[in-house]
Protein backbone atom coordinates (compact mmCIF):
# COMPACT_ATOMS: atom_id res chain seq x y z
CA UNK A 1 0.00 0.00 0.00
CA UNK A 2 1.52 3.17 -1.34
CA UNK A 3 0.61 6.52 1.25
CA UNK A 4 0.11 10.09 -0.20
CA UNK A 5 1.82 13.28 2.46
CA UNK A 6 -0.81 13.81 4.87
CA UNK A 7 -2.79 11.10 4.43
CA UNK A 8 -4.19 9.38 7.08
CA UNK A 9 -1.28 7.25 8.05
CA UNK A 10 1.23 9.77 8.08
CA UNK A 11 -0.56 11.95 10.84
CA UNK A 12 -0.04 10.69 14.72
CA UNK A 13 -3.15 9.99 16.19
CA UNK A 14 -2.44 11.83 19.87
CA UNK A 15 -1.43 15.01 18.05
CA UNK A 16 -4.01 17.09 16.68
CA UNK A 17 -4.42 20.79 15.41
CA UNK A 18 -7.77 20.83 16.94
CA UNK A 19 -8.43 21.11 20.65
CA UNK A 20 -9.89 18.06 22.50
CA UNK A 21 -12.85 18.84 24.53
CA UNK A 22 -10.44 17.46 27.25
CA UNK A 23 -7.89 20.18 26.53
CA UNK A 24 -10.26 22.92 26.13
CA UNK A 25 -11.84 21.80 29.82
CA UNK A 26 -8.46 21.96 31.23
CA UNK A 27 -7.48 25.23 29.82
CA UNK A 28 -10.30 26.54 31.51
CA UNK A 29 -9.83 24.92 34.51
CA UNK A 30 -6.29 26.40 34.83
CA UNK A 31 -7.97 30.17 33.40
CA UNK A 32 -10.72 29.98 36.12
CA UNK A 33 -8.08 28.99 39.20
CA UNK A 34 -5.30 31.90 38.02
CA UNK A 35 -8.94 34.67 37.79
CA UNK A 36 -9.98 33.10 41.38
CA UNK A 37 -6.77 33.96 42.60
CA UNK A 38 -6.24 37.06 41.10
CA UNK A 39 -9.47 38.28 42.63
CA UNK A 40 -8.47 36.95 46.21
CA UNK A 41 -5.51 38.94 46.24
CA UNK A 42 -6.95 42.04 44.61
CA UNK A 43 -10.28 41.76 47.35
CA UNK A 44 -7.86 41.45 49.95
CA UNK A 45 -4.73 44.11 48.96
CA UNK A 46 -6.67 46.67 51.11
CA UNK A 47 -6.34 44.47 54.27
CA UNK A 48 -2.83 45.01 56.33
CA UNK A 49 -0.84 41.57 57.05
CA UNK A 50 0.03 43.51 60.48
CA UNK A 51 -2.77 44.51 62.30
CA UNK A 52 -1.05 44.66 65.68
CA UNK A 53 1.48 47.44 64.31
CA UNK A 54 0.47 50.60 65.69
CA UNK A 55 2.03 54.13 64.42
CA UNK A 56 4.67 55.65 65.68
CA UNK A 57 5.53 59.40 64.08
CA UNK A 58 2.78 61.90 64.72
CA UNK A 59 1.26 63.62 61.70
CA UNK A 60 -0.09 67.31 61.61
CA UNK A 61 -3.03 68.82 59.35
CA UNK A 62 -5.27 71.95 59.56
CA UNK A 63 -8.34 71.56 61.86
CA UNK A 64 -10.37 72.79 59.00
CA UNK A 65 -9.48 69.59 56.96
CA UNK A 66 -12.11 67.55 59.65
CA UNK A 67 -15.59 68.11 58.85
CA UNK A 68 -17.92 68.43 61.93
CA UNK A 69 -20.62 65.87 61.76
CA UNK A 70 -18.02 63.69 60.22
CA UNK A 71 -14.49 62.97 59.91
CA UNK A 72 -10.84 62.17 57.81
CA UNK A 73 -8.53 60.01 56.94
CA UNK A 74 -4.62 61.25 57.09
CA UNK A 75 -1.77 59.48 55.57
CA UNK A 76 -3.62 56.09 55.72
CA UNK A 77 -2.41 55.95 59.53
CA UNK A 78 -5.09 57.85 61.48
CA UNK A 79 -8.84 58.76 61.52
CA UNK A 80 -9.81 61.98 62.92
CA UNK A 81 -13.23 62.72 63.88
CA UNK A 82 -14.89 65.65 64.87
CA UNK A 83 -18.96 65.03 66.16
CA UNK A 84 -18.91 68.63 67.87
CA UNK A 85 -17.69 71.82 66.30
CA UNK A 86 -13.67 71.92 68.12
CA UNK A 87 -14.18 68.57 69.62
CA UNK A 88 -11.97 66.32 67.90
CA UNK A 89 -11.02 62.76 68.60
CA UNK A 90 -7.94 60.29 66.18
CA UNK A 91 -8.13 56.67 66.08
CA UNK A 92 -5.98 54.31 64.10
CA UNK A 93 -7.96 53.71 60.64
CA UNK A 94 -6.99 49.92 60.32
CA UNK A 95 -9.94 48.05 61.18
CA UNK A 96 -9.66 45.58 64.17
CA UNK A 97 -11.09 42.99 62.09
CA UNK A 98 -9.39 41.84 59.04
CA UNK A 99 -6.98 45.35 58.72
CA UNK A 100 -8.73 46.59 56.42
CA UNK A 101 -8.59 50.60 55.81
CA UNK A 102 -11.76 52.62 57.30
CA UNK A 103 -13.02 55.09 55.16
CA UNK A 104 -16.16 56.36 55.89
CA UNK A 105 -17.31 58.48 58.86
CA UNK A 106 -20.79 59.58 59.51
CA UNK A 107 -22.15 61.74 62.27
CA UNK A 108 -22.78 57.83 63.80
CA UNK A 109 -20.16 56.04 63.20
CA UNK A 110 -16.28 55.29 61.42
CA UNK A 111 -17.24 52.08 59.27
CA UNK A 112 -14.95 49.49 57.38
CA UNK A 113 -15.65 48.97 54.21
CA UNK A 114 -14.79 45.32 53.72
CA UNK A 115 -16.98 43.72 56.12
CA UNK A 116 -19.15 46.99 57.36
CA UNK A 117 -17.96 47.15 60.94
CA UNK A 118 -18.94 50.38 62.66
CA UNK A 119 -16.90 52.33 65.60
CA UNK A 120 -17.56 55.22 67.44
CA UNK A 121 -16.87 58.27 66.03
CA UNK A 122 -16.42 59.64 70.18
CA UNK A 123 -14.78 55.96 71.80
CA UNK A 124 -13.67 53.90 68.66
CA UNK A 125 -15.71 51.41 70.56
CA UNK A 126 -17.36 48.64 67.99
CA UNK A 127 -20.52 49.46 67.74
CA UNK A 128 -21.36 46.31 65.07
CA UNK A 129 -19.08 43.40 63.78
CA UNK A 130 -17.69 41.42 62.79
CA UNK A 131 -15.10 43.43 64.52
CA UNK A 132 -14.91 42.98 68.10
CA UNK A 133 -11.95 44.95 69.67
CA UNK A 134 -12.28 48.52 69.14
CA UNK A 135 -10.51 51.06 66.98
CA UNK A 136 -6.78 52.25 69.29
CA UNK A 137 -7.28 55.38 70.09
CA UNK A 138 -4.50 58.78 69.95
CA UNK A 139 -4.09 61.68 71.81
CA UNK A 140 -4.86 64.53 69.70
CA UNK A 141 -4.48 68.14 70.32
CA UNK A 142 -4.86 71.49 69.02
CA UNK A 143 -3.10 74.45 68.52
CA UNK A 144 -3.25 77.83 66.35
CA UNK A 145 -6.12 75.70 64.07
CA UNK A 146 -3.53 72.53 63.21
CA UNK A 147 -4.21 69.37 64.71
CA UNK A 148 -1.64 66.88 66.21
CA UNK A 149 -2.02 63.14 66.46
CA UNK A 150 0.58 61.64 68.67
CA UNK A 151 1.80 58.74 67.47
CA UNK A 152 3.22 55.67 70.17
Amino acid sequence: MTTTPNSPADVDPTASADPTRRRVMKTAGVAGTVAVIGGSVAATSACSSDEDAEPTKDSSLPASDVPVGSGTVIEDTYVITQPKEGEFFAFSSVCTHQGCQVTRITEEAIICPCHSSNFSVTTGEVISGPAEEPLPKYEVSESGGTLTVKGQ
